[in-house]
């Protein structure tokens, strides 16, 4: 790219930073609010939907595993041709076509090929399995494990995306701030050069402003470079297709957040999804150590056998009932009952974990945001006094009472401290959300379900 181009595109992206974001992104911009984005997350983001989609799955797995209270009823239809001595002399049998020709030895031992045409229809219920309500259970504290937790992700993918706002909300502020800094600048290279063609100041001078307003130029780009990228990073947390540039339209750094008080996390979703774990865990031990117990089950089957497929058929049924006592299995019930109650005890034991975790986590996150409150106020007082001073030394530098240096010391001083506040007041943000986070106080039901794109 040569010299021209380049500061043509400059002068563009000077005169417009919105219009330097959308020639980087090369996007379509859509303004949406920060209860918008966080709509959208929730909705959309792919995490979000992965979670909904296993929650879903367990609900299934629930309903597969309790359908063992219902009999089962089957049809099977089949044809066989054999000239095996056994399976023809049953096929006869079940046909009801013996004869005495039939008991004739040679023939016994060498008969004709047989076909028979067959179709069963069996119905089986196992009313007494004690075993299964255990996984009945199990599978039932799995399922509200995988509902909390789809919430807690749900909650997370919003939580993400409202931290993504607010970055994007402070490229922008940064930007707005670089152009000011690069107006200011070009502005004092065009005092400098009036007051060398004077004679008062030097080329040397000159020189120093030049480099300054170049830097202000080279900042500017990099600041148009990060409001492309925190959009970019904004529409991946909503779950956006390619395309698509969300445009932060709030003024949220620019407020107070709202207080968030520490209460007991144990209601938190993700904790409900944990004490949930636990809960299955324990079914599973129970059903392990019912499996010694005995199963009753009753059956019930009709057949037709037929050497023609739609005639002459001949019906036989079946009704009966069996029980079945397990004496050994190679000790594969004690090893899974002990395998079980391992399951359930680490179960446990991560749940403590967890949950001490999370209030040890929630007390940092209060101290965070004590210690942001206190370092933005700071912060604001700083940039105001900085900003003041970079005006009088203006004022002092234009009537020829102040060097280049001053003034180019004074600006960058200004420029700094700035961008130091607003970074302070995205920090500050960002930690009362994850405050708000991790008490789960956020409003999550009440959420619409995203914009309309």
């Amino acid at each position: 790219m040569n010299n021209s181009i380049l500061f043509t595109i400059l002068a563009l992206i000077s005169a417009n930073p919105a219009l330097g974001v959308r020639a980087l992104a090369g996007q379509e911009e859509r303004p949406i609010t920060l209860l918008e984005a966080r709509a959208e997350a929730r909705a959309n983001s792919r995490p979000a939907l992965a979670a909904r989609s296993r929650a879903e799955a367990a609900r299934q797995d629930e309903r597969a595993t309790a359908s063992s209270l219902w009999p089962t009823v089957g049809l099977e239809a089949g044809a066989i041709r054999s000239n095996d001595p056994v399976a023809v002399f049953g096929g006869r049998l079940r046909q009801e076509r013996f004869t005495q020709a039939d008991f004739d030895l040679p023939r016994l031992n060498n008969p004709d090929p047989l076909t028979d045409w067959s179709a069963v229809v069996g119905a089986s219920w196992t009313p007494l399995d004690l075993s299964r309500s255990a996984a009945i259970q199990a599978a039932s504290a799995a399922t509200s494990a995988a509902g909390f937790t789809a919430r807690w992700v749900a909650r997370s993918a919003e939580f993400g995306a409202e931290i993504r706002y607010l970055e994007a909300l402070a490229a922008q502020q940064r930007l707005g701030a670089s152009e000011t800094a690069l107006t200011a600048a070009e502005a004092n290279l065009a005092v400098t050069r009036r007051k060398r063609d004077q004679g008062i100041l030097t080329d040397v001078d000159v020189l120093q402003e030049q480099a300054a307003a170049a830097g202000a130029r080279a900042a500017m780009i990099d600041a148009t470079r990060s409001v492309a990228d925190a959009r970019d990073l904004l529409a991946l947390a909503m779950g956006w297709d390619h395309g698509l540039m969300p445009v932060p339209a709030g003024d949220e750094l620019r407020q107070t957040p709202a207080s968030t008080s520490p209460g007991d996390v144990s209601g938190r979703a993700d904790l409900r999804a944990s004490e949930y774990y636990v809960e299955s865990a324990e079914a599973r031990v129970r059903r392990a150590s019912r499996n010694r117990l005995p199963q009753l089950e009753g059956f019930a089957v009709v057949e037709t056998h037929s050497s023609e497929i739609f005639s002459g058929t001949k019906r036989d049924w079946a009704v009966g009932f069996r029980v079945s006592i397990p004496i050994f299995t190679g000790f594969e019930i004690s090893a899974r009952e002990r395998g079980a109650r391992a399951a359930a005890d680490a179960a446990r034991l991560e749940h403590a974990e967890r949950l001490a975790a999370a209030r040890r986590t929630l007390a940092g996150a209060a101290r965070a945001v004590s210690a942001a409150e206190e370092r933005a106020e700071a912060a604001a007082l700083a940039a105001t006094a900085a900003s003041e001073a970079a005006r009088l030394m203006r004022r002092r530098f234009e009537e020829g009472l102040a060097t280049t240096a001053d003034l180019l010391g004074a600006e960058a001083t200004a420029a700094d401290l700035t961008a130091t506040e607003i970074n302070a007041r995205l920090a500050l943000h960002t930690a009362a959300a994850r405050a708000t986070y991790l008490t789960d106080t956020g409003n999550n039901d009440n959420i619409s379900g995203g914009l309309d794109r």
